[in-house]
């Protein structure tokens, strides 16, 4: 008999290591430029190599969704999961720029193949509030998941750049889980094998989708600036450690962690566009604290505060978009959220850098924060028309 709860925990684990998968080595970033600065635009190149995973999520997740609403999830998990160990580690003895890029794009790919594949399961196993719980669970151990891993990332980069490589062989123990404790859904398995349930090609997706997908693709512009803009704006006030800037990153996340936890509370007294006006709210609050900023400690404020926003975004977004996929879709509409995000991800230091440039980093979040203002404001409107059309 199958372990309910061990089930639970192999997904929630499997979710962990997604969203912050690139921003585990965000604190060597300041000591990587440093060691490759004979390259052309060390700092920005340096950048990449945290955030080019995510263009390879955005390329390889439609694919995985395809994969897993065709083939099935537990063999795409697995092999997501073993990729995710070699790429992710190949860090700690990869000696140029070029291999250790290559590495982070096969990261890209198996991160791409998990967060798919979890997001999908709980769709599978779940219904109602348990999945609105299972949804809020999944954010808060994306972001335990990256508080434990920047923090730990952090404290090794003190050691060495490389060290911090070492914590995506974590994966490993969550493959022996999934082996053992992931089952294929029954329902899936039938409705692949269904020919009157081949995908036609004249679907029409409903419009709440490319809403969504866009409000995934830009909440990651912003909420990237963190890991990617935070190391150089701490190192900036000078005598700030690896492992500072690692804590400094993990307690905008761990504030997220505990507001996630209760996401399905949450969702039960509000719609889903009255929470994205709260999130994009606290999120707009922690931005301009942090332009504003010249401390240490008040930056650390602004992080809290924006990160207690973000914490269910994720689970707000994915809860509303496998409210609205069809059953067959599912897989394939999660990829596509993937796509969105990650490519949010990757294109945050190439959209934000002329900010930078232009003025400063903390000009680059005054900058988001009045954007962020502007998209609670839309929700709220949406909101407002959607109850005025009852359809809410």
């Amino acid at each position: 008999m199958i372990n309910k709860n061990l089930v639970k925990l192999t997904i929630l684990l499997s979710a962990s290591m997604t969203i912050m998968a690139g921003a585990t080595i965000a604190p060597s970033l300041p000591q990587m430029s440093m060691v490759f600065n004979h390259i052309p635009n060390a700092e920005f190149i340096i950048k990449l190599v945290l955030t080019l995973p995510s263009l390879f999520i955005a390329f390889a997740a439609p694919f995985a969704g395809y994969i897993i609403d065709r083939v099935g999830r537990k063999k795409l998990l697995l092999f997501s999961l073993l990729l995710y160990a070699i790429a992710g580690t190949s860090g700690l003895y990869l000696n140029n720029m070029l291999s250790i890029l290559i590495g982070r794009a096969l990261l890209g790919v198996s991160v791409a193949g998990i967060m798919t594949t979890a997001t999908t399961l709980i769709a599978d196993y779940y219904t109602g509030i348990e999945r609105h719980k299972m949804m809020g669970l999944q954010g808060a151990f994306m972001a335990f998941g990256g508080v434990v891993f920047i923090c730990f990332g952090g404290y090794l980069a003190d050691i060495s750049w490389r060290m911090p490589f070492i914590v995506y062989a974590f994966s490993l123990i969550v493959f022996l889980l999934v082996l053992k404790f992931i089952y294929e859904p029954k329902r899936i398995i039938k409705d692949t094998q269904n020919n009157s349930l081949k995908i036609s090609s004249k679907i029409r997706f409903s419009k709440k989708l490319y809403i969504l997908y866009f409000v995934g693709f830009i909440g990651f512009v912003f909420y990237f600036m963190i890991p990617v803009e935070i190391p150089f704006l701490l190192n900036d006030l000078g005598s700030i450690s690896n492992t500072k800037i690692g804590y400094s990153i993990s307690i905008s996340i761990l504030a997220g962690a505990i507001v996630a936890l209760n996401y399905s509370k949450i969702k039960i007294k509000l719609s889903y566009p009255v929470i994205y006006t709260i999130i994009f709210c606290l999120m707009c609050i922690g931005f301009l604290i942090i332009s504003f900023s010249k401390t240490y400690l008040l930056i650390l404020t602004g992080l809290m505060i924006q990160g207690a926003g973000f914490g269910i975004f994720m689970p707000n977004t994915n809860s509303w978009i496998v409210a609205l996929a069809p059953k067959h879709l599912r897989g394939r509409l999660i990829g596509n959220l993937s796509t969105a995000v990650y490519l949010g991800q990757f294109l945050s230091p190439v959209l934000i850098q002329p900010l930078i440039n232009f003025k400063s980093s903390n000009f680059s979040f005054g900058f988001a924060g009045i954007i962020l203002f502007i998209i609670a404001s839309g929700f709220l409107l949406l909101n407002h028309l959607l109850v005025k059309t009852k359809k809410v």
